[in-house]
């Protein structure tokens, strides 16, 4: 799988997310059809064994469709669309054999149309091409075991009609689920360049409001300190060796402070405001970073805003614990890699509710994510390119 995938999911994970309960309607609708349809035809079933393998090929497709949907292992991979389909193959090929001599119509069955439906659930993970590619080897399977099937038929002579009985339905799910999945994905193709136009056309505005925030600061620090210790010179204090001496003390703090905000990343500030009041202390504790280097500052604005956003989620969680909590950031041969350990009263509790969305988000942006949660802490290890 690669960044550039044309998928719903790597265009708008979110979007992933809020939609997937569709794909529990699918991993329980289309096993129940199965059943259903299974039951309404019984008198057709020459191989009850065959009938029942059947419909666990299906229930097989559903489960796995269930687990990999899931935010926690995005984005989904393209072996997962074929060993989806591959048991929903299985069930159409075990379906006729358990009718064997016995079908008199095509109208009942219902192992085509099932593939399609779950063609359909694959929609906001896989390409269009794919779903296609897909429909089409599925269309292929159902006119093959139809064509076989024709002499049990009881009208004779209409081969071609009950071909297309068999593939219209596989066809017409896939073909409609690829051409939503290329019109999402296209239109938010179309939204991304004129956000990006719009982005650049701020860009001058955002670096003048940022250079007054700079210089406000600044002259927070002056009116602070160094405006009231000149205005006692000015008024006549005498300059003694102690004034000389506070003189270089203010200059030096105010050097430092300047220097340390100049030198912080955009990481770093985030660190710093995820401070929590310590009791104990008196004090304010923070997670720390360790990015020597300043690594933090070669992430694209993509793998920015996805890692902001998850910190500012943990941030706000009532179980974070930042005393304990720490990202570190170092160079490998063309490559930062990152382990971001944050530690929660509750931790596996948060990753499967609150913090699930902003993982999905992480996922797709950063492909190579590693995971391990525990009861007290996530660790998360992932990597991206030194630009």
């Amino acid at each position: 799988m690669t960044l550039q995938e044309r998928t719903l999911q790597r265009r708008d994970p979110l979007a992933a997310v809020v939609g997937r309960p569709t794909s529990y309607v699918a991993a329980v609708g289309i096993p129940l059809y199965a059943i259903v349809m299974t039951w309404a035809a019984r008198d057709d079933i020459a191989n009850p064994l065959l009938a029942v393998l059947a419909i666990g090929m299906c229930v097989a497709s559903g489960i796995i469709l269930l687990h990999e949907s899931s935010p926690l292992r995005a984005p989904m991979r393209r072996r997962v669309l074929v060993s989806i389909m591959l048991p929903a193959l299985g069930a159409l090929v075990l379906s006729a054999a358990s009718t064997w001599s016995q079908n008199d119509y095509l109208g009942d069955d219902w192992a085509g149309p099932a593939s399609g439906l779950y063609l359909v659930a694959l929609a906001p993970y896989r390409p269009a091409k794919e779903i296609v590619i897909a429909g089409v080897i599925t269309a292929a399977v159902a006119g093959a075991v139809a064509s076989v099937e024709l002499g049990f038929f009881v009208s004779v002579g209409l081969d071609a009609a009950f071909l297309i009985v068999a593939v219209t339905p596989v066809l017409a799910l896939a073909l409609g689920s690829a051409a939503f999945t290329d019109v999402l994905v296209r239109s938010l193709d179309r939204w991304g360049v004129r956000a990006r136009s719009s982005f650049t056309t701020m860009l001058d505005e955002r670096n003048e409001s940022i250079a007054r925030s700079v210089q406000q600061d600044r002259v927070t620090i002056i009116n602070k300190e160094i405006v009231p210790f000149l205005a006692a010179l000015v008024d006549g204090a005498p300059v003694t060796d102690e004034v000389r001496n506070r003189a270089r003390t203010i200059a030096e703090h105010a050097r430092l402070v300047m220097a340390a905000e100049a030198n912080l990343t955009w990481l770093q500030r985030v660190a710093e405001g995820s401070g929590r009041a310590d009791p104990a202390t008196m004090g304010v504790v923070r997670a720390t970073v360790h990015d020597e280097s300043r690594l933090a500052l070669h992430m694209t604005t993509d793998e920015r805003t996805a890692v902001r956003a998850f910190l500012s989620a943990v941030n706000a969680h009532v179980s974070f614990i930042p005393r304990n909590s720490s990202i570190a950031i170092v160079g490998d041969r063309g490559r930062c890699l990152v382990e971001l350990r944050v530690a929660m009263e509750s931790a596996d509790r948060a990753l499967h509710g609150e913090l699930a969305p902003y993982l999905a988000v992480l996922r797709v942006v950063f492909s190579d994510l590693e995971l391990d949660n525990g009861d007290a802490h996530l660790t998360l290890r992932f990597s991206y390119e030194q630009r």
